[in-house]
């Protein structure tokens, strides 16, 4: 759906600009009740049914499909690339002629990178006649083994279900559907608008089909408008009406001026979470060391026998060891030294408190497995943590405890054997406890939902035990609610670390400032370094590609960032190519991935779920973000074997895994690259996919060398945006500033704790009228 931003004023048959900034907020609900009327139409017209599709990949957001259309037909004619495999069947159609025999796995993948160069070419002029795309469309679905005809017999004339209409939704029907979607948003942010709620009042009724348009506009309206009753509001209209007020100046009760759908809410849950966080940084009854302690240790320590604190870590380090808080924060730019600046607390903490004094908790597993080997302690997923010590773990094991204990009561304290289970039971949920004096540290905090912070932070306050949060909330946010550790930053509640280590130029330390902070001329800093190279997307994923290839050619080490999955999977198949082509990776006996891919001896994969019945030759368990190298691959059982890059320890995935839970693994997303330090970093963006945050993580993973690939059109175009077709390599600093500039920062309504709520307006004027601001909020 395209939404034109330009509109003839009535009174003067002038074109005017809309203001879009309502457009923009209201965006993703506008796609959801789009998607919702197309298939109402499809249902009225056709008797089609819908279905959830949930790749395994993708469990936050499920896509709606129709009933009887196969998924594989479905990505023929979705995925971008299949451009590419379009012409890798024209190619080994060639082959297979000219030689009478079909080509190897080797040779197909060859042809297969040979595509992916050729494909490069503008869009046609013309657009086709659609009985022409309907026999290209036919042919393509023929080609990939469907009959169009039973796709049809499949798929149309299969619903006899009645559609509703308005009066058939009773209030205690939209009241229980309301809260569900109230909930459902709630779980993914710390505060929303009445657009959130349009947009998950639409998620929830997806299945349900009706009559006409107005029928469903009612049904959502009402919907939303329950929820939005339901929830708690956090600030009021912007602008007050004056009685006196001339009537093209009200829009309802409400200022014409006022940004509709701007209203902010969220629920007393999240309010209690966010206030019991808040009330432990302001409790100075937590554990502390003593002075002398603290000084000594602080004053001696080197990070791995080697670097002394600088100034802000240490006096960092000694705020949180002295405050006695129950809750402090440590927050750093990318490259400040947070791990070295933890190890010092460790080490203090433990000169007091003894050894196991301080317990490591992340967001994710492998990020935990990590923060363990740095720091030398225990360390697990927050998730884990709060399943096995407060969640379904600790039930399950409460429920046999109580057992054996009901077992012991009859028949007596002499039963060895029962003794012996309910004392282990008892002491494997000790495992999963704070204990007096403890310190928890919270790496990558501002990752961490508020919802599973407020119980981490009741755990401690019930123990005795510090929280310590850690992180950069500059940098990505939790996928659901969060943002307070933002919150507890901007109130000068944190100790802050300022010098930057990691980058060896001096203007890409201020330069990764300015981005974090949102400062549009960081793109002069980094265009007139050569950092930044513009154009078509195939030439951009080309170039990023290439310098990637020379980096680790070189012996860099190097990273290959994508703003999106698809990009991230066209990069993973030129380099496996290329690995072929040197003999590296074997393509003759392969196993199928999840991503659609293959793999073969010699290939880096990634495992994509935890899995803790999966082990390796330690006895470590399979994680999350853990980058493989394939060593061999079953040819019966479609199994692999593979050696951990990060530990050297081997492990055999069977195929169930294999082909759910592991994708290629050369290039990564911006999100799993977030805590990973390289020499080089090279990332392909692309409009529409960019957030500041992102873009900030993606361009502070290299020491040396960071380089953004801009691509300046839609994908499926493949030419470059505007008149000319031709563009200088490097630069292009207008066109990339001026979408840049409209970079969106991580949603606010996402993660933004009470004292932060109010919407932020940029560059605001208002007409000299009757109509007054009240509580302007500030500008950020």
């Amino acid at each position: 759906m395209v939404i034109a931003n330009r509109v003839q004023r009535i009174s003067d048959g002038a074109w005017v600009t809309l203001d879009s900034r309502t457009l923009y907020n209201a965006a993703v609900a506008a796609s959801e009740r789009y998607n919702g009327l197309l298939f109402d139409a499809l249902h009225r017209h056709l008797a089609t049914d819908t279905e959830i599709r949930a790749p395994a990949t993708n469990t936050h957001n499920p896509s709606q499909q129709l009933t009887g259309v196969d998924d594989a037909l479905i990505r023929e004619f979705s995925n971008r690339s299949r451009l590419i495999d379009l012409e890798t069947d024209r190619l080994v159609a060639k082959w297979t002629k000219q030689h009478g025999t079909p080509p190897t796995a080797t040779t197909t993948l060859k042809l297969r990178q040979q595509a992916t160069l050729s494909t490069r070419t503008p869009k046609a002029e013309s657009v086709a006649p659609l009985h022409q795309l309907s026999a290209q469309w036919q042919a393509r679905a023929v080609a990939k083994g469907f009959d169009p005809r039973l796709i049809l017999a499949n798929t149309v004339r299969r619903s006899q279900k009645a559609p509703f209409r308005a009066g058939d939704f009773r209030t205690n029907w939209i009241e229980t559907v309301a809260s569900l979607a109230r909930q459902r948003v709630a779980a993914k942010r710390a505060t929303w608008n009445r657009w959130n709620l349009l947009a998950e009042a639409e998620r929830v009724c997806a299945a349900i089909r009706c009559q006409t348009p107005r029928d469903r506009t009612a049904m959502i309206d009402a919907i939303a408008t329950a929820a939005e009753a339901q929830s708690v509001p956090l600030n009021e209209h912007r602008y007050s009406v004056p009685t006196n007020a001339l009537p093209d100046l009200r829009l309802g009760a409400q200022s014409v001026f006022d940004f509709h759908g701007s209203r902010l809410c969220t629920d007393a849950t999240t309010l209690a979470c966010e206030q019991a966080v808040m009330a432990a940084r302001n409790d100075d009854g937590g554990p502390a060391l003593r002075p002398t302690v603290a000084m000594e240790t602080l004053a001696g320590y080197q990070h791995h026998g080697r670097f002394a604190l600088h100034s802000d870590q240490r006096a960092a380090a000694s705020e949180v060891v002295l405050s006695g808080n129950r809750l402090d924060a440590v927050v750093g730019p990318a490259g400040t030294g947070k791990t070295t600046t933890l190890g010092a607390v460790k080490t203090a903490w433990e000169a007091q408190y003894g050894a196991g004094g301080v317990i490591g908790l992340a967001p994710a597993a492998a990020s935990a497995d990590v923060l363990g080997r740095e720091l030398s302690m225990a360390a697990e997923n927050v998730a884990k943590w709060l399943h096995e010590s407060a969640g379904a773990g600790a039930s399950r094991r409460a429920g046999r405890f109580f057992a054996v204990e009901a077992r012991l009561s009859n028949s007596g304290a002499a039963n060895t054997r029962l003794a012996q289970e309910a004392t282990r039971l008892a002491a494997e949920q000790n495992r999963w406890r704070f204990h007096p004096n403890q310190l928890v540290i919270i790496d990558e905090a501002s990752m961490v939902p508020t919802l599973q912070l407020s119980a981490l932070v009741h755990q401690a306050r019930d123990a005795g035990a510090k929280i310590l949060l850690v992180g950069d909330p500059g940098q990505l946010d939790a996928i659901d609610a969060g943002g307070v550790l933002g919150w507890l930053d901007r109130q000068g509640k944190t100790a802050r670390l300022s010098t930057i280590w990691r980058f060896e130029h001096a203007w890409e330390r201020n330069a990764s400032l300015k981005l974090r902070a949102g400062d549009i001329t960081a793109i002069d800093d980094y265009d007139q370094h050569q950092r930044i190279t513009n154009g078509a997307y195939l030439d951009m994923v080309d170039h990023a590609y290439l310098a990637w290839q020379s980096d680790t050619r070189g012996g860099k080490s190097s990273i290959l960032i994508a703003a999106d999955n698809e990009t991230v999977s066209i990069l993973n198949e030129r380099a496996q190519g290329d690995r072929v082509t040197q003999g590296a990776v074997d393509a003759e006996q392969t196993v199928p991935l999840s991503d659609g891919l293959r793999a073969g001896r010699g290939d880096t994969v990634i495992a994509r779920r935890n899995d803790r019945t999966l082990s390796d030759s330690t006895g470590d368990f399979i994680r999350n973000g853990t980058l493989l190298d394939v060593v061999h691959t079953g040819r019966r059982d479609a199994s692999l074997v593979a050696v951990r890059r990060d530990t050297g320890a081997t492990i055999m995935l069977h195929r169930d895994y294999v082909e759910n839970a592991v994708e290629l693994g050369y290039a990564t997303t911006a999100h799993r690259s977030q805590g990973i330090t390289v020499d080089a970093g090279h990332t392909v963006i692309t409009q529409g996919r960019l957030t500041r945050e992102l873009l900030y993580v993606s361009m502070t993973r290299g020491r040396g060398d960071n380089h953004a690939y801009i691509s300046e059109t839609d994908h499926g175009d493949h030419e470059p945006v505007g008149p000319s077709r031709h563009r200088r390599p490097h630069g292009g600093r207008s066109s990339v500033r001026y979408w840049l500039r409209k970079a969106p920062n991580e949603p606010p309504t996402k993660s933004s704790p009470p004292n932060s709520r109010a919407p932020t307006i940029s560059n605001d004027s208002t007409p000299n009228t009757t109509t007054s601001p009240r509580s302007r909020p500030p500008r950020t």
